[in-house]
């Protein structure tokens, strides 16, 4: 990812294990980036990369939330091992009669998992959608911020496209997992996604 916004944007259509951070980036200091990341996700590995080497330095990106500070240039074996050692201690075990029994959207956001395993796509709108509802994460969102994340200009969409995306995507799940999508219709406010 480019920058900090990058990641930030990506964060709301999945969640990351482990992030490799570099300190020097354009748009945000990856300090702040380790204090924030640390705030909203307290199990992330975060391993920062950088050229600032001096004790003052390391110490002010380990007690940011980094995990492992590795001067550049840095052996990219190195990395790996690091990396591969966090995930032990970050990364939660497979537990396959749990991920069995909740509904979530793939790491790449286009398809949804159901509680059985199967796996719908979605095209991009309906990727838009259920995007939105997951990073609400069982709050309703306005039927206005549902169009908004469609089309640049809300008032020239028919609302009721959006009750049809909804429609199908409720029937294929149905259809192919024989599972009821937890999606409602929250009256007066738009859509709620409960998983």
């Amino acid at each position: 990812m480019a920058g900090a916004l990058d990641l930030y944007r990506s964060m709301t259509l999945r969640s990351y294990d482990l992030v490799l951070l570099d300190v020097g980036l354009p748009d945000e200091d990856g300090v702040s980036i380790a204090a924030h990341l640390r705030k909203l996700s307290p199990r992330v590995g975060i391993v920062m990369l950088t050229g600032y080497d001096s004790g003052p330095d390391r110490m002010r990106g380990l007690r940011a939330g980094a995990d492992a500070y590795l001067p550049k240039p840095v052996d990219m074996e190195e990395v790996v091992t690091t990396l591969h050692n966090l995930a032990r201690w970050v990364v939660p075990e497979a537990n396959p009669a749990h991920a069995r029994t909740k509904w979530r959207l793939d790491d790449r956001g286009w398809c949804i998992l159901t509680p059985g395993g199967v796996e719908i796509e979605m095209n991009l709108a309906e990727r838009q959608v259920m995007a939105m509802l997951a990073a609400a994460a069982g709050i309703p969102v306005q039927r206005e911020t549902l169009i908004a994340s469609l089309v640049k200009n809300a008032y020239e969409f028919d609302p009721h496209r959006l009750e049809m995306l909804v429609h199908r995507l409720r029937k294929k799940c149905q259809q192919l997992a024989e599972e009821e999508l937890p999606l409602r219709a929250v009256r007066g406010i738009g859509y709620v996604l409960n998983w």
